[in-house]
């Protein structure tokens, strides 16, 4: 019995011990801006045949660690890498009395650094994605960050219907579709967004 209880102690303290380590280890750390970004564009989003106006119009970049395999410790028990991510807001001012938006966005936005000191993290920017609010329904148009990098535009397609439609699930977030055979069959049905990027370099 006194041999039970002494493994028992020597459990409870090499617990004690070890679990707080691992939870620091995999805080999440304070992610540093860029206080200078350069890679600056400008986004536009021009919306087309709407059954209505938006309550809104926002949006927020996606950014992401590429190599937390290489910068980001393991955790302890599963040995996954925490994903580092931010997603920044951005705003988006109404241009003229159409439904067309623009803002900037910044591919350098955020600063590579060492968090945990196993290395620099690399930051990348995934894409943007936009927040166009219509009553209990939020739809989310989508741009990379590689098309805006390349100067592309992307046009996706929602459905009208989900405009005051009252089964739709409160807090809905409903995503485009690309051009396809059901859109054109029946295009009258659809709404179109187009996020265009241009460089603005400062």
């Amino acid at each position: 019995m006194a041999m039970n209880r002494l493994v028992a102690t020597a459990l409870f303290i090499l617990l004690t011990l070890t679990l707080p380590a691992c939870g620091q280890s995999m805080k999440k750390p304070d992610i540093k801006l860029n206080p200078q970004p350069k890679m600056r564009y400008e986004l536009t989003l021009s919306v087309q045949d709407a059954p209505g106006p938006f309550e809104s119009v926002t949006g927020f970049m996606q950014y992401e660690v590429q190599n937390e395999q290489e910068c980001v410790p393991a955790d302890a028990i599963s040995g996954h890498h925490q994903r580092l991510s931010i997603d920044p807001d951005i705003e988006f001012k109404r241009v003229g009395d159409s439904q067309t938006y623009k803002g900037t966005v910044y591919l350098d936005f955020v600063q590579d650094s060492d968090y945990y000191g196993l290395g620099v993290c690399r930051w990348k920017m995934v894409g943007f994605s936009g927040v166009m609010k219509a009553g209990e329904v939020t739809f989310n148009p989508f741009i990379s960050g590689e098309q805006i990098a390349k100067l592309q535009s992307k046009t996706e397609y929602f459905p009208k219907s989900y405009f005051g439609d009252p089964s739709v699930i409160k807090g809905a977030h409903v995503g485009g579709s690309r051009l396809d055979d059901s859109v054109t069959r029946y295009r009258d049905e659809f709404f179109s967004t187009t996020l265009t990027a241009k460089e603005d370099f400062q």
